[in-house]
């Protein structure tokens, strides 16, 4: 991410109504793009309508998202656009996108099954030495999910987690040299299931 994009992010990171409103704007127009919901941007005040699928959204005036609205798009994270019909749209910029994916990458879980399926995830990676910066916020990110280091670079986990993987190593820009692998065993497996306390979880 340049210092442009980092300059953004902590602006949205910031602690106060005008980032969260701008941040919550942002977020918005992403899901209602992703869910086929038309944003009108004539009279930027529609998106006040958008706000509405969202109950906290009620805590912001007019005024504040239309400059939610403004602070995105002078910021170059939305622009507006007329399709052949001429119904003028908002939509997420590629700095955007970006933008968003370091808010998810930050907030990203694996959510917990109530029964263990007694399988084990891999996570496996050999990456070029350009890549070091990549692959020690990897390693980082592995850890703070909650994975164990099963070698140098594998990792282990014991619950289903291919789509979360997919996404950060996308985000890292090295899934080409990651594997994902799912087996039922391995060796000093007990050794794994006190570390992740799956005693309770045995069928």
């Amino acid at each position: 991410m340049n210092n442009y994009l980092e300059r953004i992010k902590n602006f949205l990171d910031e602690d106060t109504f005008e980032s969260k409103a701008t941040k919550v704007a942002l977020s918005v127009i992403a899901i209602a793009g992703v869910s086929g919901v038309v944003l009108l941007a004539v009279g930027i005040g529609n998106a006040v309508q958008v706000f509405s699928m969202f109950k906290k959204s009620k805590k912001y005036s007019k005024t504040q998202i239309k400059s939610a609205m403004n602070n995105l798009h002078r910021q170059k994270l939305i622009e507006y656009a007329s399709d052949k019909n001429e119904i003028k749209t908002v939509r997420i910029t590629a700095r955007g996108q970006s933008i968003l994916k370091s808010f998810s990458i930050d907030l990203i879980k694996i959510q917990k099954p109530k029964q263990w399926d007694q399988k084990w995830r891999l996570v496996m990676f050999d990456l070029p030495m350009k890549y070091t910066k990549s692959r020690n916020s990897l390693r980082l990110k592995l850890k703070q999910l909650g994975f164990i280091q099963f070698q140098k670079s594998a990792w282990i986990y014991p619950y289903p987690c291919i789509n979360e993987i997919l996404f950060i190593t996308d985000y890292y820009k090295v899934g080409k040299y990651v594997e994902l692998l799912e087996v039922l065993n391995i060796t000093n497996e007990k050794r794994f299931i006190k570390a992740f306390n799956l005693y309770n979880e045995l069928k």
